[in-house]
């Protein structure tokens, strides 16, 4: 009994907001600003205005929302202006048409939600606005103008000015319909939406939050998988090989039975001081001609006057190398730069451990972009 209510009591426990001090401190700092100044505004014009509340509290809630969640559907400024002009007159209605306070109360928040759902202006101080009139009996309409409506317009400008000036865009910019790099992303429109559907919930987030939320996740992600898994971990660790003064014959056929495309050239140390490769036949003895090329490697790989072709006439030095304890990520540039299609893996003390190959790294960039085959709904 007590491990299950201690699961219970843990399962409550709130989890650590991913929110960096200093945003923090421009998130107070801006709401504290805002109701000082729309307090102060809406004391010295109360003198003006015929009603007896100047200020609803619900406002500064509205504030948290605008400075802490800019970017969030329901800070918008269509949800704060409509949502708490939508609350005060549906929290007067019912005020008039239902004297109980329970009574009013009660329907106005049923009635409100609905018609904030219908007219996507949800935000969450408005149904506290919806009830303060119902509460305190308000019947005149007025005070949906003063200060609610007041109110609220200067939340917003004050809430533009701040963030703007403290490099928060709000509201945020809508994201162009048509994107040069739309064809380029793994994810459409139509994903997100779909997703959002599955989920059957509004989030606390915009879509293109959401978007990028996603991509940071993969990058991170890729990162971490990257930076985790090791050259050693990826190549062969039985390569083939063979030395400078090798008959070029022979390292043909070895290549040819074992099917490979390339060997590092050691020295008697088992230092790679070079590659060979198939292109390095074909580009050294001109056998990228398409006529007669059986006859023309033929007659490069026979006999010459007195002594036969060895590799050091046709291979690749120096070899570009990777070093086993790198992170597959460093194989990236050395792939992506020149035309590497095999990387010699060396030891600390530079000796041939193991060989990578393009096609090995490509398999391994899939094996962690590829999603998981057993999702859970």
């Amino acid at each position: 009994m007590s491990a299950l209510f201690r699961h219970w009591f843990d399962s409550l426990r709130p989890k650590s907001l991913a929110i960096a001090r200093p945003e923090m401190l421009r998130a107070t700092l801006g709401a504290t600003l805002s109701v000082l100044i729309v307090s102060s505004l809406s004391l010295y014009l109360s003198d003006f205005a015929d009603t007896h509340h100047w200020l609803v509290a619900s406002l500064a809630a509205s504030a948290l929302l605008i400075f802490l969640v800019p970017t969030s559907p329901l800070a918008q400024p269509w949800n704060v202006l409509l949502g708490n002009l939508v609350g005060a007159l549906t929290g007067i209605s019912c005020a008039i048409l239902l004297p109980h306070p329970i009574a009013a109360i009660t329907m106005a928040v049923c009635v409100a939600m609905p018609i904030m759902l219908a007219l996507r202006c949800v935000h969450p101080p408005s149904v506290a606005m919806a009830v303060f009139p119902a509460l305190n009996g308000i019947h005149n309409y007025d005070f949906a103008l003063f200060p609610v409506l007041f109110d609220s317009c200067v939340l917003i400008c004050l809430g533009m000015l701040y963030n703007r000036l403290t490099g928060v865009t709000y509201p945020p910019v809508p994201k162009p319909t048509t994107r040069a790099t739309s064809t380029l992303s793994r994810f459409t429109d139509q994903d997100y939406d779909a997703a959002l559907s599955h989920y059957n919930q509004t989030l606390n987030i915009s879509q293109d939050d959401l978007e990028k939320l996603v991509s940071y996740v993969h990058q991170s992600a890729f990162r971490r998988n990257l930076g985790t898994r090791r050259c050693a971990t990826l190549m062969n660790d039985a390569p083939l090989s063979c030395q400078v003064s090798t008959p070029l014959q022979q390292a043909w056929d070895m290549m040819r039975e074992r099917k490979i495309k390339a060997l590092p050239v050691l020295d008697q140390d088992k230092h790679v001081i070079g590659i060979l490769a198939l292109s390095d036949f074909l580009q050294r003895a001109g056998l990228d001609q398409p006529d007669n090329l059986r006859q023309r490697l033929k007659r490069f790989l026979s006999p010459r006057q007195q002594s036969a072709p060895t590799v050091a006439e046709v291979m690749t030095s120096p070899a570009v190398t990777a070093n086993a304890n790198w992170s597959v990520a460093e194989l990236i540039p050395l792939f992506s730069q020149g035309r590497h299609r095999h990387m010699p893996v060396v030891n600390e003390h530079k000796e041939l451990v193991g060989m990578i190959t393009q096609s090995d790294l490509m398999l391994e960039l899939f094996r962690i972009l590829q999603p998981p085959r057993d999702q859970p709904d």
